[in-house]
């Protein structure tokens, strides 16, 4: 599903990824773990394919790909459209501009699976930020994505909504979703395939590092 061979980028001089090979099958849980500025949002980016590697070769197969972001901005509160609105655009596709009474049906599935049936009709500007949080899981999943793509999706969740979120990592890999998750808590990951550890536009096995005893990646 994704390859990268000798893979490098850089910026300015800079380089934030050097000659990485990495590869992800399909079906795989893959947690990533790594300090800020070590090159875990560059290589998001390059599997998203928002950069492009300026050396080396990015293969990505997959074209079904879900992403649900860091951060919540001042703009995710400022857009001003309902609950219901925002997990009904996951469905929105090419020129489909609306939605058949089955995909409503669909969209109040997603609302229910996600505890936001009550606040469909709220604004963003009126949700929390865990409410927030889940509106944009729903709006990522709804769609099916075979991959998806989180990077610390639960910033601004309370522990109840934390405790939720990973479940349902834990129920998507269960259904056969590739799963690529960014996290700066190891316990977030106990049920990946597989956990690296990104420092210096490297990507190191995480469980080697621990047993060589390189206690430069104990976050």
């Amino acid at each position: 599903m994704i390859a990268f061979h000798d893979v490098s980028f850089s910026y300015d001089e800079r380089s934030f990824l050097h000659h990485v090979d990495f590869s992800m099958a399909d079906g795989e849980f893959i947690g990533i773990l790594g300090p800020n500025g070590g090159g875990k949002s560059t290589f998001l980016k390059l599997v998203l394919g928002m950069l492009k590697p300026q050396s080396g070769k990015r293969e990505v197969t997959d074209t079904s790909i879900a992403y649900l972001p860091q951060t919540i901005g001042t703009n995710d509160f400022d857009f001003q459209c309902t609950v219901e609105e925002l997990v009904s655009l996951g469905l929105v596709k090419g020129r489909k501009l609306f939605l058949s009474k089955a995909d409503k049906q669909v969209v109040r599935q997603a609302l229910q699976d996600f505890d936001l049936l009550e606040q469909r009709k709220k604004l963003l500007s009126e949700l929390s930020g865990g409410q927030l949080q889940r509106a944009r899981l729903a709006k990522a999943l709804i769609g099916n994505p075979t991959l998806i793509v989180f990077d610390e999706p639960d910033a601004g969740m309370d522990e109840e909504n934390h405790e939720r979120l990973i479940h349902l990592l834990q129920d998507l890999h269960k259904q056969g979703k590739s799963i690529l998750f960014v996290s700066h808590h190891p316990e977030d990951l106990e049920g990946a395939d597989r956990i690296y550890f990104v420092e210096d536009g490297e990507i190191l096995p995480y469980q080697e590092e621990l047993e060589r005893g390189h206690h430069h990646v104990s976050l």
